[in-house]
């Protein structure tokens, strides 16, 4: 092969790369809005009730591909932010939260049945404790998040917290 079949070889080789990588993006692309439905303003309320607990603000950034949740409770001064990815090289979705009492979260997980389920295992001082979010989509537009915990290897869970996202009209 002279040296000019060896150049277009190779730069057909790299274009021919590039345009698989991009047919291949659309797969990829459809999974960074899986957790669209959280996307928006809203009002939380404890589960079931007329009970406000807090206000969200879940946006997309980082040209869409981040999901990011700004929390501030409503009577007390407790607020957190999360990041939310979804990782294509471990084909799963990422959260990591932070808040000002704190508390730092790192939870991986996919959809599963309808809901985003979101979970690790931490040590603390009393032992490991395995955590579980679930975000479900409801019929009439709201979201339910329940975060579960589990201190014996997830045979018992214990709801956390319990809340119904209602959007905030515009």
């Amino acid at each position: 092969m002279n040296k000019v079949n060896t150049i277009l070889f190779f730069l057909l080789l790299y274009i021919g790369t590039g345009t698989i990588q991009v047919m291949g993006q659309t797969n990829v692309d459809d999974k960074y809005r899986e957790f669209d439905f959280w996307v928006g303003e809203w009002t939380v309320y404890k589960h079931d009730t007329d009970s406000v607990v807090g206000k969200s603000k879940i946006e997309r950034i980082v040209d869409g591909k981040v999901i990011k949740e700004t929390y501030h409770s409503s009577n007390s001064k407790y607020h957190g932010t999360s990041l939310n990815k979804y990782n294509p090289r471990t084909d799963q979705w990422e959260q990591f939260w932070v808040d000002n009492g704190g508390l730092t979260l790192h939870i991986k997980g996919n959809i599963e049945e309808s809901k985003m389920v979101l979970q690790n295992q931490i040590t603390t001082k009393e032992g490991i404790v395995s955590n579980k979010i679930k975000w479900q989509k409801n019929e009439d537009g709201t979201v339910r998040q329940t975060w579960y915990q589990s201190k014996d290897d997830g045979q018992n869970w214990t709801a956390v917290f319990d809340g119904d996202y209602k959007k905030i009209p515009k």
